[in-house]
């Protein structure tokens, strides 16, 4: 992979981050963003996706479509989509 792949996820999670902001604890949100920062970033992605579906927060089609859309992209697997599940829409 190039720096622009990473550049490019990095960016997608980032607007990810900063969309989803009020629905996330800060102490959550910083960790995810060290994860960005040291290009981590399908940690980063299954640790979002895991702390909106601990606390079961409602995510639009169009937030739930963008991370599953990244998580292919990135080819992580299914751990996202079984966590999104749990989030209302």
């Amino acid at each position: 992979m190039d720096t622009a792949y990473y550049e490019d996820v990095a960016g997608k999670l980032r607007g990810l981050l900063i969309r989803l902001s009020d629905r996330l604890q800060r102490t959550d949100q910083i960790l995810i963003a060290e994860f960005i920062d040291v290009n981590e970033l399908g940690l980063a992605l299954e640790q979002m996706a895991d702390v909106l579906s601990e606390d079961e927060q409602p995510l639009s089609a169009e937030e739930r479509s963008d991370m599953l859309a990244v998580a292919e992209q990135m080819d992580v697997g299914d751990r996202v989509s079984r966590a999104l599940a749990s989030c209302p829409n």
